[in-house]
């Protein structure tokens, strides 16, 4: 349901006046932090730091290298390398989350801390103490720009062009379907407080390591379509990332391939778990497919056009569940 105008401009409020009373905060965020995830998270924390408060981004994977170039990174660090008592935050912020188990191990940190929960995925649960989640945005950087707006923070060079990145990976680089007027008179904003564009689609989207592309190619090599062609799935696994030499977050990206054939509605991606435990399941879906909803039945979460999911299991299991699911979905029938 679309949250009220009040509504938000309430919870705005709600957190603005919890950052002005109180000095210490924890930002977490959510396992495989993505490019919306780690700009959002980079802005804030820098952002409050400026305002002279004690505030540190909390993640319990790694950022992913692509990500390097970002300015704030000293203000992060992941949650094994921290014990509770060591940093107890008066506050804790949870960014682009939708659930408090999404921080994963980072969780620990918000013990006995107010929780303001920030996010856009239509699938929140819409915890904590002030809860401001906004399906309708295109990104948690458009709702961490507003708040910043909001709070009469000035927004740096730095601030733009994390809060940039966030919007830009979030819409496929302002090509997808959650991308509106309002995505471009943001950015439009951000390049206004120095955030160069050309700069940054030359680092997320033009710019990757030999072994990804190594494991790119092993991936289209599993390409699968089926369902009249409107179904495309490939495949990672553990021993095809150690061929090539890559890491996890060098998937990133490759889901866009299958989904950009010709005909097909939906594209999947399997990535197999570092512990070999099951497949981290990515959806994408054209204009028809609500994917969210699919991975919700799943125990996953997400946008209508951009899911994914946990699933136990070897990759013939694991497919077979996925399938299973869809098909239960009259997905497959012309509209």
């Amino acid at each position: 349901m679309k949250p009220s105008l009040s509504s938000v401009e309430d919870a705005l409020s709600e957190i603005r006046s919890l950052i002005e009373k109180h000095h210490s905060f924890v930002l977490l965020e959510h396992q495989k932090p993505d490019g919306d995830c780690v700009g959002s998270g980079l802005a804030l924390v820098q952002a409050l730091r400026n305002l002279g408060k004690q505030a540190l981004l909390v993640s319990q994977d790694p950022h992913p290298a692509v990500y390097d170039f970002l300015p704030g990174r000293e203000f992060h660090t992941r949650a094994q390398y921290i014990e509770p008592e060591d940093f107890r935050a008066e506050v804790a912020i949870f960014i682009d989350c939708t659930d408090p188990e999404r921080a994963g191990k980072g969780l620990e940190l918000a013990s006995n801390s107010i929780w303001v929960n920030i996010d856009h995925h239509v699938s929140n649960t819409g915890f904590g103490d002030v809860s401001l989640v906004v399906p309708d945005a295109a990104a948690t950087g458009e709702i961490i720009y507003k708040l910043l707006l909001a709070m009469g923070v000035p927004i740096t060079k730095e601030i733009a062009t994390c809060l940039f990145v966030a919007i830009a990976t979030d819409t496929g680089g302002f090509r997808y379907q959650n991308t509106t007027q309002e995505t471009f008179e943001i950015a439009g904003a951000l390049t206004g407080y120095g955030a160069i564009p050309w700069e940054i689609a030359e680092h997320i989207f033009e710019t990757r390591s030999v072994s990804s592309i190594l494991l790119l190619g092993k991936a289209l090599n599993t390409l699968k379509l089926s369902r009249g062609g409107k179904l495309a799935t490939v495949s990672v696994t553990r021993d095809m990332m150690a061929q090539a030499g890559a890491s996890p977050d060098e998937t990133e990206g490759i889901i866009g391939y299958p989904r950009s054939i010709s005909g097909v509605e939906v594209s999947l991606l399997f990535r197999e778990m570092e512990d070999g435990s099951g497949f981290h399941v990515s959806f994408r879906s054209r204009s028809k497919v609500d994917v969210s909803k699919i991975a919700m039945r799943l125990g996953g979460g997400g946008h209508p056009r951009a899911a994914g999911a946990l699933v136990k299991g070897n990759l013939e299991e694991a497919s077979q569940k996925v399938l299973s699911v869809l098909d239960e979905f009259d997905i497959w029938m012309d509209s």
